[in-house]
Parts: C-alpha cells; sequence; structure tokens
C-alpha cells in the first residue's frame, strides 16, 4: 500500500526528470539544466516549457532562457545565485 506523501514524492520526482530531459532536448548544457531545475518552482519551468513548445521557435533553449529571465526579474529568486560562475550560458 502506497501512502500519499510517497505518491507526492514520486510525481515530484518524475516532474522533475521530465523537466531537466526537457531542457536537455532544448540545448541546455547538463550543468545549467540541473542549476535551472535546483533553483526554480517545477511548476514555473513546466509553464515555460508548454509556452516555448507552443511558439516553436527557431532556438528553444534561448526562448526559455529568456522567459526563464523576465519571470525572475518580475516575480524574484528566492534561492541564492552562485556568482562564480556564469548562470544563463547556453552551450551550442
Amino acid at each position: 500500500m502506497v501512502t500519499e506523501d510517497k505518491r507526492k514524492k514520486e510525481s515530484y520526482h518524475i516532474r522533475r526528470k521530465r523537466v531537466h530531459a526537457t531542457l536537455l532536448e532544448f540545448g541546455i548544457s547538463i550543468g545549467l539544466a540541473k542549476r535551472i531545475v535546483y533553483r526554480y518552482p517545477l511548476g514555473l519551468l513546466e509553464k515555460l516549457i508548454k509556452e516555448t513548445e507552443k511558439r516553436q521557435p527557431h532556438i528553444p533553449a534561448d526562448y526559455f532562457l529568456n522567459g526563464l529571465k523576465r519571470s525572475r526579474i518580475k516575480y524574484g529568486d528566492g534561492r541564492k545565485r552562485d556568482r562564480k560562475r556564469k548562470f544563463w550560458s547556453v552551450e551550442e
């Protein structure tokens, strides 16, 4: 018998994996994708992914990162940034 807490954890883990895989498909590097998934709420990331897929831009990574930057400016970022690394770089 699976408890409700375990279902929530499993669904969160599955959602997190799905978001990470989608970011890699967009062309975002592995390290940057990990940092994005760690720092931002999954609901926001899923919303931005859905909008990016809906618009079908030529370079989806740039479109996604610009949307993420605008949302961070609008709503703020609750977690500390690693100032030693470049956060918005995209490897092509």
